[in-house]
């Protein structure tokens, strides 16, 4: 099979050919990344998507942020993390809060690591959402005896009184544990099982769910369709099981766990490591401040809108949505912007990123002002101080202390490299 091969943030191992150039550019037009994103957690990065490949003026095709395959035409495109597997494991493994055992990876390349990470991924996502329970949907049910079981259907009881039958027609809601959630959750669960091909893969806590839910639909139950799974009205109780349902249909379509590149539709498995470097950094920052000084973006949903209606006051338009936000929401201390990108000049830093933690910083105005700091990644093979370091830190209009930071990908010297920069939350 024809395999061209990149390390992401990086150009191809080898100069493609012609015929490669032309696949490119039709897997690109017709690859959308988030159809094919397998997402780790809740991230402000994985809803900015990026592009799979770029191709500049001269030709020359680049990875992106993401890792994994894409299958097309007989022909596969992989896309290995520039850090290394060890490293992905690691960041993975903190913002999961599992182990990630990268072995497989190591000896049979990244498709088996991307196996194991989406198989912890899965895990995690399960574990989480069984804590109330298995997946049960309260479906309705007519019931017509003498007897009422339920709430009453007067519409229908008046029809049977019609027609001079003696009965009463009522309602009831039970929870229905055969339904389309546990049925992608058994699928997905076979499809890994035979993937990873060991036994201690799943933990004590899915070994006690799926038994349940195999019961109640089979070990080989028809896969739902993606409307079914849209359709689902999930509770409180079993919001948590759309995540799992979600990455379970990918999982049980087999995306990224093809062996053969067939046909002309794109398959394949992307993972986004912007994602993971952010919720790495969310972790460290943890460990550093701790879990009540530090708010991850995707809680802000409340936050300050960019813009105000003039004549409709409750009308707002845009949202600021920092990734990391140390100190009280109100007032704080330093807000923190994850960038998996390389800080390097002649690119430095883009101008979107600078006015996009312009506009965070100045949302708060108030004394003491708070830092800003685009955080992003500390790569090996990338030494040399950029001019936005080597002339930092910086100063916004109103004060506001800037700096750009490359961080270790390590995580204590990560922690450490946090600590040094916040002063300390109030």
């Amino acid at each position: 099979m024809n395999t061209l091969s990149f390390r992401d943030l990086a150009e191809a191992d080898r100069e493609p050919t012609a015929e490669e150039h032309a696949w490119l550019r039709g897997l690109v037009k017709d690859t959308d990344p988030t159809e094919f994103t397998a997402r780790i957690g809740r991230s402000l990065s994985a809803e900015d998507a990026g592009p799979v490949l770029t191709c500049d003026a001269t030709g020359r095709w680049r990875a992106g942020r993401y890792i994994g395959e894409l299958y097309r035409d007989g022909r596969v495109l992989e896309i290995r993390p520039r850090l290394g597997i060890e490293t992905i494991a690691h960041w993975a493994g903190a913002a999961l809060n599992v182990r990630i055992v990268p072995r497989a990876g190591e000896h049979t390349g990244s498709p088996a690591f991307i196996v194991e990470l989406l198989a912890a991924t899965w895990r995690s996502a399960l574990v989480d959402a069984s804590r109330h329970g298995p997946p049960g949907l309260r479906t309705s049910r007519l019931h017509i005896s003498e007897h009422a079981k339920g709430r009453i259907d007067v519409a229908h009881t008046l029809r049977l009184r019609a027609a001079q039958r003696p009965q009463i027609a009522s309602i009831s809601r039970p929870k229905r544990i055969d339904n389309p959630i546990a049925r992608v959750i058994v699928l997905a669960d076979r499809i890994l099982d035979r993937q990873l091909k060991r036994h201690d893969w799943r933990g004590d806590r899915v070994e006690e769910v799926l038994p349940r839910l195999r019961a109640e639909v089979g070990s080989r139950p028809e896969p739902p369709t993606r409307r079914e799974l849209a359709n689902i009205r999930y509770t409180p109780i079993t919001l948590p099981y759309r995540r799992v349902a979600e990455l379970s249909y990918q999982i049980a379509r087999h995306r990224g766990l093809r062996s053969r590149a067939t046909g002309g539709s794109t398959e394949g498995l992307l993972i986004d490591v912007a994602e993971l470097w952010e919720l790495f950094l969310l972790h460290c920052a943890k460990r550093a401040f701790g879990d009540g000084n530090v708010t991850h973006g995707t809680h802000l949903r409340e936050g300050r809108p960019l813009l105000r209606s003039l004549q409709h006051h409750t009308a707002t338009l845009g949202r600021l949505y920092p990734d990391l936000v140390i100190g009280p929401i109100n007032h704080p201390t330093t807000i923190i912007d994850a960038k998996y990108k390389p800080l390097t000049d002649p690119r430095g830093v883009d101008r979107s990123d600078l006015y996009q933690l312009n506009a965070y910083l100045t949302a708060h105005t108030s004394e003491p002002l708070p830092r800003g700091a685009l955080a992003y990644v500390r790569f090996p093979d990338q030494d040399d101080l950029a001019y936005a370091e080597h002339r930092g830190p910086w100063r916004t209009m109103h004060g506001h202390p800037v700096s750009f930071e490359r961080f270790p990908i390590t995580e204590n010297e990560c922690v450490a490299a946090l600590q040094k920069l916040v002063v300390h939350p109030r």
